[in-house]
Parts: structure tokens; C-alpha cells; sequence
């Protein structure tokens, strides 16, 4: 992983980004010598990224479809309180 500071990577911006395109190297910016950014390849930041996604998005999508059930599901919630609205309250 080559290390670069900020002032470099500023002026020799297009030529970081053909070395990721071209030979996919990873490049560590730093501000007085400290890591603060990092030059990735998209298909290396896409990977972590998926990785590392917690909750909903880490879950893969079911193997079927499900619509039609979930509105078939809706309508009979909805005929439900309908009806239940008609009877009159019983004393």
C-alpha cells in the first residue's frame, strides 16, 4: 500500500487515479503524517462495503415473491375492520 501526503495526492490527483484503474494499488493520504483518507479500487470499496453492511442490508432478498401474498394479507385486514365498524357495540 504506497503512502502519500495530502499536498502530493493533490497535485498528482489524475495520475493516483489511473494507477487504481490500472494497477488496482491502494493509496494511504496523510495530513502531517497521520493516515487520514485512503485511495481504494471501487471493486475493493464495493466488497467492504457489502461486507461490512450490519441490519437489513446484510439480508439477502427472499427467494420468492412475496406481493401478492402481503396483499392478499392487507385486504383481509381491511374487510376485517370494515366489518368489525358495521356491528353495532352490544350493551
Amino acid at each position: 500500500m504506497k503512502t502519500i501526503p495530502l499536498t502530493k495526492a493533490k497535485a498528482r490527483f489524475s495520475g493516483l487515479i489511473d494507477r487504481l484503474i490500472h494497477l488496482k494499488e491502494q493509496i494511504v493520504i496523510t495530513k502531517r503524517g497521520k493516515p487520514v483518507a485512503a485511495l481504494v479500487p471501487y471493486e475493493d470499496w464495493e466488497r467492504r462495503a457489502s461486507v461490512g453492511a450490519g441490519g437489513l442490508a446484510a439480508v439477502a432478498p427472499p427467494a420468492e415473491d412475496y406481493d401478492a401474498e402481503i396483499d392478499a394479507m392487507i385486504e383481509e385486514i381491511y374487510a376485517a375492520r370494515a366489518k368489525s365498524r358495521a356491528r353495532k357495540p352490544a350493551f
